[in-house]
């Protein structure tokens, strides 16, 4: 894990569309703002990262709104949100280890580009560094 100074870091515990979206919204915005940030994916949260997880969560999400008489517009797909996130330079995404074992998540389901880390080593940089830290 990098040891340069973090403005935000996110932690997204959750799959639900209503966590996932406004977690990397929040991300790529700070980004785009000069910020840097970290997240760390956990528990269902996971899911985020892993292959086919991102047009999961987008395709219930869909489903929610257009059953509630919605069309979404203007939002960026899932997939790209987490692409601007990785290409941006400034947001580095992580998952966590204790998880990935606890559930069976295999290593190659996750996403290219998010190391694993263990939760230890995301709160010992953000708990030490005053880092603005979100929950999700």
């Amino acid at each position: 894990m990098s040891q340069e100074a973090v403005d935000l870091a996110i932690i997204v515990r959750s799959d639900k569309p209503e966590s996932v979206y406004p977690a990397f919204i929040l991300a790529t915005t700070a980004a785009a703002m000069g910020m840097k940030v970290e997240m760390f994916f956990t528990f269902w949260g996971l899911k985020a990262i892993t292959k086919g997880g991102a047009d999961d969560i987008e395709r219930s999400f869909y489903e929610e709104l257009r059953s509630r008489g919605f069309e979404p517009k203007g939002l960026p797909r899932l997939k790209d949100l987490i692409a601007m996130a990785q290409g941006s330079g400034s947001v580095k995404i992580y998952a966590c280890s204790t998880t990935i074992e606890a559930m069976g998540i295999s290593r190659e389901a996750i996403l290219e580009g998010c190391p694993i880390v263990g939760a230890a080593t995301f709160l010992a940089k953000h708990g030490k560094t005053g880092s603005k830290v979100l929950i999700f």
